[in-house]
């Protein structure tokens, strides 16, 4: 077991700065993203496409300003093990439910899911902008704070079962402004929808495998951005899955995670 649970001071150490951390997160986000709805700024275009991209930076920002400000802090979690099948498993694990899903409802005409990722990719301006934008968009604006700093330290309290609950808690509830922000997906879905419900359920397997890959795998928060990127990119790649193909991607994505519980759950010493 981890001796800083047996130490107080550190203990209580480490919920200061994971409060500290969600009171900068929370500023450098939901502020921002309340004037732009108050004011109701365009988001698409000028200034307020800007300031939404900052205030959506807001966890890897608040992770910038926690090492600035406290640098001597040690070092919290598993060092890195770089290898070239941990990003891989990555970008499959990342992938898998969105694609896999969409395989399943074009069954007839398989067909459909290049082309419409044909017409997505061009739509946005070629390969290149599309990579870019889904690595930024989400992926490095997020995970330098959810993954590079909380989990490590939620993990020196919880097992992997309550971390993960309780980061998937945090992370959807720093979502929540975005269904009242006109111009986002999530307010086109809608937060008391079945699509709304569909999203916060999915962040929990989504923050297990994130789990998996950063600490398991220790491929760190590079393996987190790439995962991340590869669930954005394929969910937005594939033709539109409906309110029941999104019920069947939030399936095989809990399977998948339920899959991975499986294969590495601790075996009993004899």
């Amino acid at each position: 077991m981890n001796e800083l649970l047996h130490r107080p001071v550190e203990r209580g150490l480490l919920r200061r700065r994971l409060l500290e951390f969600a009171a900068v997160c929370l500023v450098l986000t939901w502020v921002p993203w309340a004037v732009l709805g108050a004011l109701g700024t365009s988001i698409d275009e000028g200034p307020g496409a800007l300031i939404f991209g900052l205030a959506a930076s807001g966890p890897s920002l608040a992770a910038l300003v926690m090492w600035l400000r406290h640098r001597g802090d040690a070092r919290e979690g598993p060092r890195v093990r770089w290898s070239v099948g941990t990003p891989l498993v990555a970008v499959i694990l990342g992938g898998f439910a969105p694609l896999g899903a969409a395989v399943l409802l074009n069954l007839d005409d398989l067909s459909a899911i290049p082309r419409h990722a044909e017409w997505v990719v061009a739509d946005v301006g070629g390969p290149l902008v599309a990579l870019a934008y889904t690595f930024v968009a989400g992926p490095v604006a997020e995970e330098f704070g959810w993954r590079g700093y909380v989990q490590p330290r939620l993990r020196q309290f919880y097992g992997r079962a309550a971390t993960t609950v309780v980061l998937a808690a945090v992370w959807g509830l720093w979502h929540v402004p975005l269904y009242f922000l006109s111009g986002t997906g999530q307010h086109d879905d809608g937060l008391f929808t079945q699509r709304g419900l569909v999203f916060f359920l999915g962040l929990l397997p989504l923050t297990y495998l994130m789990l998996f890959v950063t600490e398991s795998l220790r491929g760190g928060v590079f393996a987190a951005i790439l995962m991340h990127a590869a669930w954005n990119l394929a969910d937005e790649l594939v033709p539109p899955l409906g309110t029941g193909g999104e019920w069947l991607k939030l399936l095989l994505l809990t399977a998948t995670a339920a899959l991975v519980a499986i294969r590495t759950r601790p075996r009993p010493r004899h």
